[in-house]
C-alpha cells in the first residue's frame, strides 16, 4: 500500500484480521499492522492509543459486519412455494458456507471464533451470530411449513429443530474454515487473496448436503 493512500479506521481493521488470519491474534503486533499497511508503527497510534484498543474496535467492527451477513434469502417465502424442503435448505446452507470463506468474513468468523474463549465481547459477537442463524432457520422451516413442503411446525417444533439444525452447520463450518485457513496459511500467496477465490471443498459441501438430505427426510 502507498504511503501516501489514507490510512482509515477500515483498512487498519482489515489489516489486523488479515495478521491474525495468518497468524493469531495473540501473534499480531502493531509492526504487523503497520507492516500490512505500509507504514510507521507509530502512524497507528493517529488512530488508537494502544494494540488492546485496536483489538476492541476490531470485535465491535466484526460484529457490526456479521450482522449484515444474512443466513437465508429475503424471498424465502416465494423460493419454498417454488422448490422442495430439501432443495431450499441445501441451497441456503451451501451459500452460506461460500459465504463464509470469501473475504473478510473468513477472517471475520475465524478471529471471532478463536477470540470468544479469551474475550467477552467477542463471545457476544459469536452467541450473537448462532442467535440469528438459529432464527432464520425457524423462519426458512416455518416457510417450508406453511408451503406444505414439510410437516406442520408449532413454534416449540421450529425452535428445537432449528436449533439442532443451526448446531449441525456451525460445527460443519467450524472445521470447513479450519482446513481453509490451513490451505492459506501453507500457501507461499497467503494475504495476497488468491487463496480466497479458489474452488470451494466440495468433499465437505457433499457432506452437509447429505445432513441435510437426512434432515428434510425428518420433515416429511
Amino acid at each position: 500500500m502507498a504511503k501516501a493512500e489514507k490510512i482509515t479506521r477500515e483498512k487498519i481493521i482489515l489489516a489486523f484480521l488479515e495478521s491474525c488470519f495468518e497468524k493469531n491474534a495473540g501473534g499480531t503486533s502493531l509492526s504487523d499492522v503497520a507492516g500490512k499497511l505500509g507504514i510507521k508503527k507509530a502512524s497507528l497510534y493517529n488512530h488508537y492509543e494502544s494494540r488492546d484498543a485496536m483489538l476492541e474496535d476490531c470485535i465491535r467492527w466484526c460484529g457490526d459486519y456479521m450482522k449484515r451477513a444474512y443466513f437465508i434469502p429475503s424471498d424465502i417465502d416465494s423460493i419454498s412455494k417454488k422448490y422442495p424442503a430439501e432443495t431450499v435448505m441445501k441451497g441456503i446452507v451451501n451459500r452460506w458456507f461460500k459465504l463464509n470463506e470469501k473475504e473478510p468474513l473468513c477472517q471475520v468468523y475465524s478471529f471471532i471464533e478463536s477470540e470468544k474463549y479469551i474475550s467477552t465481547a467477542a463471545a457476544e459477537v459469536s452467541s450473537e451470530n448462532r442467535t440469528k442463524l438459529v432464527t432464520q432457520t425457524s423462519v426458512a422451516l416455518k416457510s417450508l411449513s406453511e408451503a406444505g413442503k414439510i410437516v406442520q411446525l408449532d413454534e416449540n417444533e421450529a425452535q428445537y429443530l432449528s436449533e439442532m439444525f443451526a448446531s449441525i452447520v456451525m460445527n460443519f463450518l467450524d472445521s470447513y474454515i479450519v482446513n481453509k485457513k490451513i490451505t492459506i496459511r501453507s500457501n507461499p500467496e497467503s494475504g495476497e487473496g488468491s487463496l480466497f477465490a479458489a474452488p470451494s471443498d466440495e468433499n465437505s459441501l457433499n457432506k452437509i448436503d447429505e445432513i441435510v438430505t437426512n434432515f428434510c427426510g425428518l420433515l416429511k
